[in-house]
């Protein structure tokens, strides 16, 4: 399998459990929530789309981005950045999570992969 973050390198397919540890709801890096996606999202929580943009996002960086209506996800206050939808190492948003959070750990990894998601198996 091609990791999405280092498409040059491929990793052996290993057997992936959840372990329900938050582990990937924590820490670095960028969740993209696309307009469908936030529409869907907004829906759920039962909020207009406009308060779910207010409350849960921000503009991205990349001026591409926001011309695709692409957000960002804001985390939640204090060091550990964890997703504003983690509460009790469960997704608040399960049936309805971006992309990014529905494919991890197997679409896409990195060589560290194991060490931070236990429900991966070496």
């Amino acid at each position: 399998m091609r990791s999405s973050e280092h498409p040059d390198e491929t990793y052996e397919i290993r057997e992936f459990v959840c372990a329900r540890c938050g582990n990937c709801c924590r820490g670095e890096g960028i969740v993209r929530v696309s307009r469908e996606e936030a529409f869907a999202i907004a829906q759920y929580l039962r909020i207009s789309l406009d308060e779910f943009y207010r409350a849960h996002t921000r503009e991205p960086d990349d001026p591409a981005e926001r011309e695709k209506g692409v957000r960002w996800l804001v985390d939640k206050e204090g060091e550990a950045r964890e997703c504003i939808f983690l509460s009790d190492n469960a997704c608040v948003i399960h049936p309805v999570k971006p992309l990014k959070c529905r494919t991890f750990p197997l679409a896409w990894r990195t060589p560290d992969v194991c060490e931070y998601c236990v429900g991966m198996k070496s």
